[in-house]
C-alpha cells in the first residue's frame, strides 16, 4: 500500500473514531476518552486532511462542531440493492422452494439450507470503510434508503469499528441486519407514553421503525433499541463462502446475531420450523417466521434472482399466534351503514406483538355458534396478525357461567329500532344520520383517502366535530365554523388555516369519488368506477331505474336495490342539493380504453400484501385506468392476485382455487406497458 493509500485510510479511520466520540459525549452524555486523547486525534486528523489533495466532506470532524439532529435525512444508494423475501405460507410451498432449488443446481447437487428466525424490525445497510462506520440507511426502496447514521450507533449489537484477530476485513463493505426493539423495551417504552398521557405504540415493529427515525438521536438512544446481522451487501461474496461461515466472521467482529441450524432435509426444514414456532412466545424479542437459505454462497450465485427476491432463500411465515385472556364485556358497535357488531372487551393480552384488549365476535350467528360470554376464558389470535378475533371460548363446559348475550332490540347508540332482513346475518340501526355512531362513520368515510381525501381531517377530528354538534349532516363537512374550531385543545391557526385550505381544495371531485364518497350501502370503489363510466354524470344516475342498473356490468340485485332506495329517499336528496349548493363540482370520469392487445383485459384482479415501489391504492387506480376490474376479495371468478409483502389469507385461498399467483415486479411490468 503507497504511503497515499495509508494516508486515506487513516483519515477514514480517524472521522470514524471522531464522530463516535462526538455522539457519545453529545448525545449519550457519556464520553470514552478525555478531551486531551479527543484533541490529539482531532489535530492528527486535520494535518492528514490538509496534507491530502481530496475535498473534505462538510460532515468531516474538523468541519463540525458538537453533534446537532438533523432537520431532515438523507438519502443514501446501496451498493448492491437490498431484495425482499419471498414467503410461504405452508409445508407444500416449502416443499417446491428446495424442489426448484434442485432443479436449478446439478440433479446430485448436496445443498445444506441454513435456518435463521425472521426478526420483526426494520432491515438496516452499514457501510463500513477501512473497518469504521461511515453510514448506515434504511432499506427504503431496496435501492435508496434513509440515512440514520446518528440514530443508528446508540443501537446494541452493532460494533462502530470492525477488527477480530483471523478475519479478514475487506476495505469497503456493506454488512445488513435487523434492527428491532425488544419486548422489556417496548412495555417501558408504552409505560412512559402513558404516563405522560401520549398513545402507546401498538407493537414493537412499529416502536423500532418511529424510534430509529427520530431526527433527534438523543430520542432513539432512550429507545432501547438492539440489532441482528444476517447479511452483507458490498464484498460479501470476498468475505466468506457460505451464510454460516459470513455469520460466524460478523459474530467476531462484535456484531450480535441469532441461533441458526444447518439442514439438509425437508423433513429437518418443517421439524425446525415447528421446534422455532413453539419457541416464539418465549423469546424476549418478536419473530414472524423463519428464513430458510441455501447456504454456500456459489450455489446462491448459480440459483440468482428474481426481479426482488433471491430465488435460494424462502421466508416460512408462522400463523396467527393464539392467546388466552377473559372477556370482561360484551359490547355493541355500530357502523357506518347501521350494522351492530358484538366486541369482546378483555383483559389486556400481547398477541403477535400488539396488546389487544378487544376483539370482534363479527355477527349475532357468530356470537350464538362460539357462545361467547362474560367471565370467560377465550382464545384470541389477530387475523392475518392485522384483525382481531375471538377464536373460541375455554368456558363451555364451566359451572356457573354467565347467561348468554341478550340480543339488542335498541341501537346502543341513538335507541332507535334495530331490524335484521331476511337472509342477512347482519342487525342493523334503522337511525341512519340521526344516529351519531353512524354519522361519525359516515363522515370518516367521506373525507377518506378514496373519498374526498381532505388531508388534515382525520378519524379524531371527525368524531369530534360530530360529539361538539359542528357537524350532523355531511354537508357540515363544507361548512364549519372555525372561529369556534380556533377554541379547541390542539387546532391552533396554523392547523386551522390547512384546514380550511385542503378543505376548499376538494370541492372538484371525480363521479366515481363522489358515488363512493356517499357511502351507499354495497357500493364499494370499483362499483362506484362502473356507474361513473357507465352513466357519465349524477344526474343520470339519480334518474337511473332498476333495469337500467342491472344491465352494469357487476351490479345485481341487493346493488340496484340499495342505489334505488339511496335517490329516493328525501333527505339523502336534500344533501345532494345541499353539496351541489356549496360549490361541490362533480367532474365526469374518463372513461378508459383497454388495449386489446393487454394481457389483463377480461381479467379480474385482486391486489394484497404491501408493494416495496408503489402503494396499493395507486396501482389499483392505474389498472382500473387501463380497464382491469380489481377485486377486493378472492373468489372463483378471481384470474390473477398480485401478492405483494405479507400477502396472507388471499394468497393461501389463491393457492388453494389454483389462480395464479404474480409479484410487485410483474405488477410493474404490466403498468408500464398496454401490450402483452
Amino acid at each position: 500500500m503507497t504511503d497515499s493509500a495509508h494516508a486515506l485510510q487513516r483519515i477514514h479511520q480517524l472521522r470514524g473514531i471522531l464522530k463516535g466520540h462526538n455522539y457519545r459525549y453529545y448525545v449519550l452524555n457519556a464520553p470514552a476518552i478525555s478531551d486531551a486523547a479527543y484533541d490529539v486525534l482531532l489535530r492528527e486528523l486535520e494535518q492528514l486532511e490538509q496534507e491530502n489533495a481530496q475535498p473534505i466532506p462538510v460532515d468531516s470532524p474538523t468541519q463540525t462542531v458538537g453533534f446537532n439532529p438533523n432537520p431532515a435525512f438523507a438519502s443514501k444508494t446501496h451498493a448492491l440493492p437490498m431484495l425482499s423475501l419471498a414467503n410461504a405460507f405452508s409445508d407444500a410451498e416449502i416443499t417446491d422452494f428446495m424442489r426448484r432449488n434442485q432443479q436449478g443446481l446439478l440433479e446430485n447437487e448436496t445443498i445444506t439450507y441454513i435456518a435463521e428466525p425472521k426478526v420483526d424490525g426494520l432491515a438496516i445497510n452499514m457501510y463500513y470503510a477501512f473497518g469504521q462506520l461511515v453510514y448506515a440507511a434504511t432499506r427504503g426502496d431496496g435501492v435508496i434508503g434513509e440515512d440514520v447514521t446518528d440514530n443508528i450507533r446508540s443501537v446494541s449489537g452493532i460494533p462502530w469499528s470492525l477488527a477480530a484477530d483471523g478475519v479478514d476485513i475487506p476495505e469497503h463493505i456493506e454488512i445488513r441486519g435487523e434492527v428491532y426493539m425488544p419486548k422489556a423495551s417496548f412495555a417501558a417504552l408504552n409505560k412512559r407514553q402513558q404516563a405522560a398521557d401520549l398513545k402507546p405504540f401498538a407493537n414493537p415493529r412499529n416502536a423500532a421503525a418511529g424510534s430509529l427515525r427520530q431526527l433527534d438521536a438523543s430520542v432513539t438512544a432512550g429507545r432501547g433499541l438492539a440489532f441482528f446481522a444476517y447479511a452483507t451487501g458490498l464484498a460479501g461474496d470476498v468475505f466468506a463462502q457460505s451464510q454460516h461461515q459470513m455469520l460466524a466472521q460478523l459474530a467476531a467482529l462484535g456484531f450480535a446475531t441469532q441461533e441458526t441450524g444447518l439442514l439438509q432435509s425437508e423433513d429437518a426444514i418443517l421439524q425446525y420450523y415447528q421446534t422455532w414456532q413453539a419457541k416464539r412466545p418465549s423469546l424476549d424479542y418478536e419473530i414472524d417466521g423463519m428464513v430458510f437459505k441455501v447456504d454456500d454462497f456459489q450455489q446462491q450465485q448459480q440459483l440468482g434472482a428474481v426481479a426482488r427476491s433471491p430465488r435460494w432463500a424462502m421466508a416460512y411465515k408462522f400463523p396467527a399466534e393464539e392467546v388466552e385472556t377473559v372477556v370482561e364485556a360484551i359490547t355493541w358497535q355500530v357502523g357506518r351503514t347501521g350494522v351492530l357488531t358484538p366486541v369482546a372487551n378483555m383483559l389486556p393480552v400481547l398477541v403477535a406483538g400488539v396488546m389487544v384488549s378487544r376483539a370482534t365476535l363479527h355477527n349475532i350467528q357468530e356470537l350464538a355458534r362460539k357462545d361467547v360470554r362474560i367471565g370467560d376464558r377465550v382464545v384470541i389470535r389477530r387475523a392475518g396478525d392485522v384483525i382481531p378475533e375471538v377464536v373460541r371460548t375455554l368456558s363451555l363446559q364451566a359451572a356457573h357461567r354467565a347467561p348468554a348475550t341478550p340480543v339488542p332490540k335498541l341501537c346502543p347508540v341513538c335507541a332507535s329500532a334495530v331490524a335484521q332482513a331476511e337472509g342477512e346475518a347482519a342487525l342493523r340501526c334503522l337511525g341512519g344520520l340521526a344516529c351519531s355512531a353512524q354519522l361519525t362513520e359516515r363522515v370518516k368515510h367521506f373525507v377518506s383517502r378514496d373519498a374526498f381525501d381532505i388531508e388534515g381531517f382525520g378519524a379524531k377530528l371527525a368524531e369530534k366535530l360530530v360529539e361538539k354538534g359542528q357537524i350532523k349532516r355531511l354537508s357540515d363537512v363544507f361548512k364549519l365554523d372555525f372561529a369556534i374550531i380556533n377554541t379547541w385543545e390542539g387546532m391552533g391557526e396554523k392547523k386551522i388555516a390547512n384546514l380550511k385550505q385542503h378543505i376548499q381544495d376538494k370541492r372538484k371531485i371525480s363521479l366515481a369519488r363522489f358515488i363512493y364518497a356517499l357511502g351507499i350501502r354495497h357500493v364499494g370503489q370499483t362499483t362506484a368506477r362502473q356507474l361513473a363510466q357507465h352513466f357519465g354524470d349524477l344526474a343520470a344516475l339519480q334518474q337511473a331505474n332498476v333495469e337500467e342498473l342491472l344491465g352494469i356490468h357487476d351490479v345485481g340485485e341487493e346493488v340496484s336495490q340499495s342505489l334505488l332506495d339511496f335517490f329516493t329517499q328525501a333527505y339523502n336528496q336534500d344533501e345532494l342539493v345541499a353539496l351541489l349548493a356549496l360549490g361541490i363540482e362533480v367532474l365526469p370520469d374518463d372513461t378508459p380504453e383497454p388495449s386489446g392487445n393487454h394481457p389483463l383485459v377480461g381479467k379480474t384482479v385482486v391486489l394484497t400484501g404491501s408493494f416495496a415501489r408503489m402503494k396499493r391504492s395507486a396501482a389499483k387506480t392505474q389498472l382500473q385506468q387501463l380497464g382491469v376490474k380489481v377485486a377486493s376479495a378472492v373468489s372463483q371468478s378471481t384470474d390473477v392476485l398480485i401478492a405483494g409483502e405479507k400477502a396472507g389469507s388471499k394468497r393461501k385461498k389463491a393457492l388453494d382455487l389454483g389462480i395464479d399467483i404474480v409479484d410487485e415486479a410483474q405488477l410493474l411490468l404490466w403498468l408500464q406497458s398496454d401490450v402483452a
